[in-house]
Formats: structure tokens, sequence, C-alpha cells
């Protein structure tokens, strides 16, 4: 908003993203120079996108936004989708077998769910 002769702007936004938390990081470090890095970054935009300044342009804008949260969910399910991919349903698990006596039990329990896994695999 313009005030006197200068323009005087408050920004805020939550630190909910990574880009949030970089872009606040980086005009916090800036700090008595913001002014002169937002005004090149806008000549910047503006020379690259001269419909912008048309009063009668709508202006999108869309931004990748990457919560930390909801990343690393994405993360998970597109590895779960990739695995399962094309994989029907398995057949039956192989039973487990009694330990004999003297035998390590823990040691055959793993082995048997090990084993069990083989029957997601192609």
């Amino acid at each position: 908003m313009k005030s006197g002769d200068t323009y005087r702007f408050s920004l805020s936004w939550p630190m909910d993203t990574e880009e949030r938390i970089l872009a606040g990081e980086f005009l916090d470090k800036l700090g008595n120079k913001k002014s002169r890095f937002i005004i090149q970054l806008v000549c910047d935009y503006l020379k690259s996108h001269p419909d912008a300044m048309d009063t009668k342009a709508a202006i999108q804008f869309i931004v990748s936004s990457t919560s930390i949260a909801g990343h690393f969910a994405d993360m998970v399910r597109s590895i779960i989708q990739t695995e399962l991919a094309g994989k029907s349903k398995p057949p039956h698990p192989k039973p487990a077998t009694i330990p004999e006596p003297g035998e390590d039990s823990a040691h055959n329990i793993i082995g048997d769910m090990f084993g069990n896994l083989d029957a997601w695999s192609t």
C-alpha cells in the first residue's frame, strides 16, 4: 500500500512447508536488504510475465507445496503402490513350523516370517 512517498507491506505465513520455511529463513537473513531483493524479484517476474500488469488479467500462482508430513505420507504411498502394482493376491502363506526341542524358536519364527514374504514376490 502507498504510504506517503513509500510503499509499505507486511507479510506473514505459517511455517508448515519446506518452501515456506526456506523463504522465511532467507528473508530473515537479508535483514534490511529485503526490500531490494523483493523489488528485483518482482521486476524479474514482470519481465518474464508482462501480462501480469494487465488490470483485466487474472494472476494465478501454482506453488508446489510440500508439507513435511504430507510429503512423507505421499512418499510411503508411492512406494507401496509401486511395490504392489501388477501383483495379484498372494497364495496362502506357508504354515509356520513348530520348532524342534532345543532349536532356537526365535530364529525359526523369524525364518518363517521371511519365508512367508516370498508369497508376495513375483
